[in-house]
């Protein structure tokens, strides 16, 4: 049996930190438990969980190192399996994980009050080497500093341990003092008698000397060849495959192609030998990159291809996040697809039709990947994003346009794709110059400011290559996949001159068309669940100060401050909102005291509804673990929201549409817009209703009303339902700025 990684930490911290006498008594019934039981020992499973981790198969060295943690026999195993254990999580990204299980491992293994742990100083002096890396990946440089210097008093006789933590060391000096301390570093190398340790040290050095550009390519290069040698002397053919890699991308840098592809061949054969598909990405992108450079685009295809076939194949192993907090998907991914995608555009311009069109329907599918490797990223889950895709049924209806904006360096793409096929338009326009015009007009429309040139470029930009296609297929609804900061703009509210494209189409935003259900509503049930708050309870004693910053709030103590604060969350027009849908709704209703957390999740679970509202502040930042709504006494996640939808019930009959009114994106975070399709996402929805910003309390109540008034009483599509509430805001002057009316978009299903 499989267990769970929270039953596995949770019982780590029963065994290992219970300290002094209390504990002694249940740690040896534990293990006399495990004797009379004959369990097997964990020391296999932890020399196998340390080989996939070598291997970088994260993966399934999570499984089985917890499975070593799980069958461990002694205090001691238990420690070693827990360190193993969490060195592999912080490769995978979880890094709250890691944490928890190595300090238990390292506290246990210093407690002298646990008999059995016999843990060697210079094995307790690694792990206070790896909580230096857990916290130099959450930025905390000085908790980093003393668990380095740590490791350095607990084992100095340690010598390769001692140099790995002085090349952790050195990733903290200023740029200016780092090429000495690593040509001190250098030198002390052949003091480690480990051939494969000091291979390892030095293409580690290597790394960093690369990084420091000119200064440091002479260390580099040598540190690099020194490590190619070594690590061929010891068969450690890993660590010489980082070593010739790292040769190819100080060549490729230098302006060497010839060479540097060379360099990147040995390293391929290398690492195929090793199956070490995550060494194959890098190294076939590099690839790419070179051929391209070459003037060989169909050899450029192929390895941009290979590369992207890799990270299809390892893709649960790829770290949900990089040290720094930066996104995997955007620092490692994105750039390998796009380069393919790229090249197929590229290239389509200059082939005959029909290898014209299949080159860029793969481009296509590639966007397609894009879309969904960054939701897996943002939501860290791969299985709701794979089990989306099963949701796509029915080919596009007449009059449904699908739109794929794609921002390349040095021009814009526009795929746009009917029943009738893909058709390709360019624009000579720079991501960064379209890019930083989507975010003025977004924050002017948020900050109700004037718009009108913005909204009129970006039409000619994004809209007016597309019109006449648009107006040939008759299209009247348009869905919208995009891409970076153009998550942020309202498509709807940008102007042909005086017309705002929302007069003249229904506007949908989806995810990825792989991932939207296409066909029309099932018969399922109509019945609606409506939540609001309009007044927050006890849920305000919980909020941390960043949930606070997020609402552009400030935490403070005192009772009177805490009113203030109250004050501030209220939204009166809840309650009007609420009562206008509830009377019709045939469902339940929950407002204020009655919308708890447990309520909330109880009625969900148990009830058959086919709409779900809430009315309620939340925000949507960039991750999923910090995206969440406010009930009245506790924060509804992502992951709580799901857990209450109840996957099994969701996948007879799914929600039709999930409504978050008063919810909002984080200002200016291009990812934030991605809480929306990953709640849709979470909850089975059909089709998800939110903003992208906060919107006045005079005009929500309102418009939902509206919305759902449309909705049940006409033959309709929920897209079209919501163009004609916006068309109506805007015919009144007070509200014809599209602050009142654009923050709206319905995200996924538009039928």
């Amino acid at each position: 049996m499989r267990l769970s990684l929270a039953s596995v930490v949770s019982a780590l911290t029963m065994a290992l930190l219970g300290a002094g006498a209390l504990a002694a008594p249940a740690l040896a019934a534990a293990q006399q438990a495990t004797a009379r039981s004959a369990a097997p020992s964990g020391e296999p499973w932890i020399q196998r969980g340390t080989r996939r981790c070598q291997q970088g198969e994260w993966h399934l060295a999570v499984d089985e190192l917890g499975q070593a943690l799980a069958l461990a026999a002694t205090p001691g195993q238990r420690a070693r399996a827990a360190a193993a254990l969490a060195l592999a999580l912080h490769r995978r990204g979880q890094l709250d994980e890691a944490e928890t299980l190595l300090l238990q491992a390292y506290e246990a293994a210093g407690d002298a009050g646990v008999a059995g742990v016999a843990i060697e100083a210079a094995e307790r002096a690694t792990w206070a080497n790896d909580l230096g890396n857990l916290a130099l990946a959450r930025s905390r440089e000085a908790e980093a500093r003393r668990w380095y210097g740590q490791a350095q008093r607990l084992a100095p006789q340690a010598r390769s341990l001692q140099t790995s933590v002085a090349l952790n060391l050195a990733r903290l000096e200023p740029a200016a003092g780092r090429l000495e301390r690593l040509q001190r570093i250098d030198a002390d190398l052949a003091a480690i008698d480990d051939e494969a340790d000091r291979a390892r040290h030095a293409a580690q050095l290597g790394a960093q000397a690369a990084g420091l550009g000119a200064a440091g390519t002479a260390l580099a290069h040598a540190s690099f060849q020194n490590a190619r040698r070594l690590a061929a002397a010891a068969g450690a053919a890993r660590t010489e495959a980082q070593a010739v890699a790292g040769l190819a991308g100080l060549y490729e840098d230098a302006g060497r192609g010839a060479e540097a592809l060379l360099f990147v061949d040995e390293a391929v054969r290398l690492a195929q030998a090793l199956d070490a598909r995550d060494l194959l990405l890098r190294l076939e992108w590099q690839r790419g990159r070179l051929l391209r450079a070459a003037g060989r685009p169909e050899a450029a295809v192929a390895a941009y291809r290979r590369a992207v076939e890799h990270i299809e194949a390892i893709r649960q192993d790829i770290p949900i996040v990089y040290e720094g907090g930066r996104s995997s998907f955007r620092e490692a991914l994105e750039p390998i697809y796009l380069g393919l995608a790229d090249l197929l555009l590229a290239q389509s311009a200059t082939q005959p039709a029909d290898a014209a069109r299949q080159a860029t329907r793969e481009a296509r599918d590639v966007v397609e990947q894009i879309k969904r490797s960054e939701l897996e990223d943002y939501l860290g889950d791969r299985c709701t994003v794979e089990s989306a895709r099963t949701l796509q049924a029915a080919a596009l209806p007449a009059g449904t346009a699908v739109l794929y904006p794609i921002l390349l360096p040095g021009r814009l793409e526009l795929l746009v794709e009917t029943a009738q096929g893909l058709q390709r338009q360019v624009q000579p326009v720079p991501a960064a110059e379209l890019q930083a015009l989507a975010l003025e007009f977004a924050g002017r429309l948020r900050e109700k400011l004037p718009y009108v040139a913005q909204a009129r470029l970006l039409y000619e930009r994004l809209l007016r290559p597309i019109e006449a296609f648009l107006a040939e297929q008759q299209t009247d609804t348009l869905v919208v996949v995009p891409d970076g900061v153009l998550r942020l703009v309202p498509f709807g509210a940008l102007l042909d001159g005086n017309r705002f494209a929302i007069e003249k189409l229904a506007v949908v935003t989806a995810p990825a068309l792989s991932l939207t259900a296409t066909g029309a509503a099932p018969r399922g049930p109509s019945r609606r669940l409506v939540a609001g708050l309009s007044e927050p309870g006890p849920v305000i004693d919980t909020l941390p100060p960043g949930l606070l910053g997020e609402l552009g709030l400030a935490m403070t103590a005192g009772p009177p401050e805490r009113e203030a604060l109250r004050r501030s969350l209220r939204l009166p027009g809840v309650k009007s909102e609420l009562q206008a849908l509830g009377a019709a709704a045939g469902g339940a209703t929950l407002l204020d005291a009655d919308f708890t957390v447990s309520r909330f999740e109880s009625l969900l679970s148990s009830g058959d509804f086919g709409f779900v509202h809430i009315a309620s502040h939340g925000v949507f930042s960039s991750s999923a673990a910090a995206s969440w709504v406010m009930a009245y006494d506790g924060l509804i996640t992502l992951d709580r929201l799901q857990g209450s939808l109840g996957a099994e019930r969701l996948r007879e009959r799914p929600l039709e549409l999930l409504t978050l009114s008063a919810c909002q994106t984080a200002e200016g975070d291009d990812r934030a817009p991605l809480g929306l399709s990953g709640a849709a996402l979470k909850a089975r929805a059909r089709s998800a209703l939110g903003s992208l910003w906060p919107v006045s309390d005079e005009v929500t109540p309102v418009l939902m009303a509206a919305f759902y008034e449309r909705l049940a009483q006409r033959q309709t599509s929920k897209a079209r339902a919501l163009q004609e509430v916006q068309r109506a805001f805007l015919a009144q002057a007070a509200f014809r700025h599209p602050y009142y009316w654009a923050a709206f978009i319905l995200v996924g299903n538009w039928q």
